[in-house]
């Protein structure tokens, strides 16, 4: 059997790092005073995969313990994937913001996101959903 702490320890280790990166992403977010709503749903996924992961600290070893080492395991690839994802798009939001400052999207920045980067927007905004579903499944499971 696997040690519980060793568990619950390898799973804080790799949230506390996704936290830092997914709330990096919201500040970036947060920043654009005049987004179009699709982003404006974007930073509401981001904030509630935040506060999934902020609940995914508070389980017990005890309850690791009972969850098994597999979904341990998928709950760590579902915290990278979501981080990779993050990273990706974030560096993605900064090129696409190249023309703004200050908050506000340039006419051809607001253009090129309102219109031709929707689709990598939904895209992101699916995986959000996946990461904020899985890592909730384990939660309600682990502290049931």
């Amino acid at each position: 059997m696997t040690d519980p702490l060793s568990v619950a320890a390898s799973i804080v280790g790799i949230t506390v790092p996704a936290l830092h990166g997914l709330r990096l992403l919201l500040d970036d977010l947060q920043k654009i005073s005049d987004a179009p709503e699709i982003v404006i749903r974007l930073k509401e996924e981001v904030h509630s995969v935040d506060s999934a992961l902020t609940s995914l600290q508070h389980v017990k070893n005890e309850e690791w313990e009972s969850l098994g080492k597999t979904v341990a395991d998928e709950s760590k690839t579902t915290i990278n994937t979501c981080v990779r994802a993050c990273e990706k798009f974030r560096n993605d939001l900064q090129r696409w913001a190249k023309h703004s400052d200050e908050g506000k999207l340039s006419w051809q920045d607001r253009a090129n996101v309102r219109f031709f980067k929707q689709g990598r927007i939904k895209t992101m905004s699916e995986q959000l959903q996946n990461c904020k579903l899985t890592i909730n499944a384990v939660v309600s499971i682990g502290t049931l």
